[in-house]
């Protein structure tokens, strides 16, 4: 089951007609010929009750709100916004999911399509209570993952395939667990043949890294990797967590993996944060900051993924 917000626009009849209709026509023509898809990816937004919140020197919805309404000035409407994890705070408190929803409403009201991931900071029922509009009495919730909540998102142009690293709530370390590694394989192997990404919260667990960082890693990555570079529509690893943008390449695979700049605060001054603006094309996906403060020597820097 995604975790997607609810569309709140009185248009989203309309704007689901006209996205079907799109990808009708788009799937008739030549990978070479599909125009080109502006994505959103927003990480660690970290949003409180309270509008007012400040955590590092930083009001939490303030950024998101800027983020927000830059991402509705882009020019054209995005495909699609992809937020990867820690939505809330500190624990996942039903309040803060609700104050997250409210943030969100300029995107939602617009018909655009927002979907989230689960972080180390997150709450999976209290997430589901606060957003997911309810279901009938004692119905029971589809879930091709239990007690995990896994998405894809396909376009005419290429795959978002959107995992849950979430292990336990306010708790560094991420996994995702063998029954989630199982479906990934075959989600994988059963998808169509167009380029992959993929998305989790926590960033990948490496050789070279210390105990310490270790342990606030994924720690079944090295599964999970192993799983990637076996099928050769995949990409490219998308994570937060960290709050550090940043293009590598996995050391044991050589897939790209790029580390998303956080929309709340920083580990780091002089590091940025903001949200990332995606240009994907049959070729390749281009990642381009868009810092917070304009003047930050990264801001507007692009990292590109090659597709071909």
């Amino acid at each position: 089951m995604p975790i997607t917000l609810p569309i709140t626009s009185r248009r989203r009849w309309l704007q689901q007609a006209t996205a079907a209709g799109f990808a009708t026509l788009a799937a008739k023509l030549p990978a070479a010929d599909l125009p080109e898809q502006l994505w959103v990816l927003f990480s660690d937004p970290h949003i409180a009750q309270d509008e007012k919140a400040i955590a590092r020197e930083v009001c939490m919805a303030e950024n998101l709100t800027r983020c927000v309404n830059q991402a509705l000035k882009i020019g054209q409407k995005p495909f699609g916004v992809i937020v990867n994890g820690d939505c809330a705070l500190m624990d996942g408190k039903t309040e803060d999911y609700a104050t997250f929803a409210k943030l969100m409403e300029p995107l939602t009201g617009n018909s655009v399509q927002v979907h989230c991931t689960l972080g180390n900071h997150d709450s999976r029922q209290n997430f589901i209570n606060a957003i997911l509009p309810p279901g009938p009495p004692n119905a029971e919730r589809q879930v091709p993952v239990a007690d995990k909540h896994v998405s894809v998102v396909s376009s005419a142009t290429m795959n978002w395939l959107l995992l849950d690293s979430l292990h336990s709530v306010n708790q560094t370390p991420g996994l995702l667990g063998d029954v989630q590694l199982g479906w990934i394989d075959r989600t994988l192997r059963g998808l169509p043949n167009k380029p992959t990404l993929v998305c989790a919260h926590h960033n990948p667990m490496l050789a070279s890294m210390d105990d310490k960082k270790k342990n606030g890693c994924l720690q079944d990555s090295d599964a999970l990797f192993k799983i990637l570079a076996s099928h050769e529509k995949v990409k490219g690893f998308i994570h937060g967590h960290i709050h550090n943008w940043n293009l590598s390449k996995h050391p044991e695979t050589g897939l790209p993996v790029l580390s998303l700049p956080p929309v709340a605060y920083t580990f780091s001054k002089d590091r940025p944060n903001g949200w990332v603006l995606v240009r994907a094309t049959a070729e390749k996906a281009e990642f381009e900051l868009r810092s917070l403060n304009p003047a930050h020597d990264e801001h507007g820097k692009k990292h590109v993924i090659e597709f071909a």
